[in-house]
Parts: C-alpha cells; structure tokens; sequence
C-alpha cells in the first residue's frame, strides 16, 4: 500500500513538472515589443518552421541570439531550400533596444548569400554595450529560375551586462 501511494505521489509530481513548470515568456508577463519579449535569458531563437509562408523552394529559416561574455553577443542565422536552388541569402540584422522610445534600434546587419546549395548560414560574434536588450532579425530568400521566395523570423530580446 505504502508503495503505490509513492508511486502515485510521484506520478502527480512528475506530471505537474511537465505540465506547470513550462512557462514560455507570453505567460510570464515578459514585456513585449514589436513581437520580442524582453527577457533575462542566456539565448533566444527564433524560426519560420510554424509559418505557412513557405515556398516551393524556401523550406525555412532560423535565427539566434546568444550571450559571448560580458558585452559580447553572437548572432546566427541560416535559410534552408527544400532542394538545390540558384541562389540562397540571409540578411542579418541585430537590433538593440531603447527605452527612450520603447523602440528596438538597429546597430549592426549584413547580408550572405550562396549558390547552387540548399543552405547557408552566418554568424558573428559583436562586442555591444552592457546594460541593453538585444535581439536577431533574419530575411531568409531563395531564388531558382526567375521564383524568389522570402520570409522572416526574429528572436526575443536577451539582457547583455
């Protein structure tokens, strides 16, 4: 008797870590700006793998955003094709928050492009300010023939000290 009670106790226990310890930023009250939430997180990632804008070609796309040491960030973004395409890019952007005008500022975008692929990536690692949110935004584009596909994704904001 004694061990089905334990077991049954530790059945609840381990169902309610499953079911009530997932908490996602939109039911935290995390504050929210142009679709980022402000968060205290080591890392945000961001994907257009739920989104019904992909193409024939355009499979998806992924962003990310991640804490490198004090006042350091690396951003990375990738696009996938579903199979070889002409051409593939990503622009990057990295935007930081101002609290000034509860506005995200860009400071930093570049753009890779790759041929004849299905993938590309980038990266970089950004020395930025303490004391700031800092998020990733991606344009993910493909082109095969005269098609061009594109989507977007972006990550939540992370606190850089």
């Amino acid at each position: 008797m004694k061990r089905r009670v334990l077991s049954t106790v530790s059945l609840v226990m381990v169902l309610c870590l499953l079911f009530c310890g997932t908490l996602n930023a939109e039911e935290s009250g995390l504050r929210q700006v142009d679709g980022s939430f402000l968060t205290q997180q080591d890392e945000a990632r961001g994907s257009t793998r739920e989104s019904l804008q992909r193409g024939v070609h355009l499979m998806d796309g992924d962003s990310m955003i991640s804490k490198a040491g004090v006042g350091k960030i690396y951003a990375y973004t990738q696009t996938t094709a579903s199979h070889d395409v002409d051409k593939l890019g990503v622009v990057t952007y990295v935007d930081q928050y101002n609290e000034e005008t509860e506005k995200w500022d860009q400071i930093d975008a570049w753009s890779t492009e790759a041929y004849n692929t299905y993938y590309v990536v980038s990266g970089k690692l950004l020395e930025v300010d303490g004391g700031y949110y800092y998020r990733v935004r991606a344009i993910h584009m493909v082109e095969k023939g005269d098609e061009y596909e594109s989507t977007g994704s972006f990550t939540d904001g992370i606190m850089v000290e």
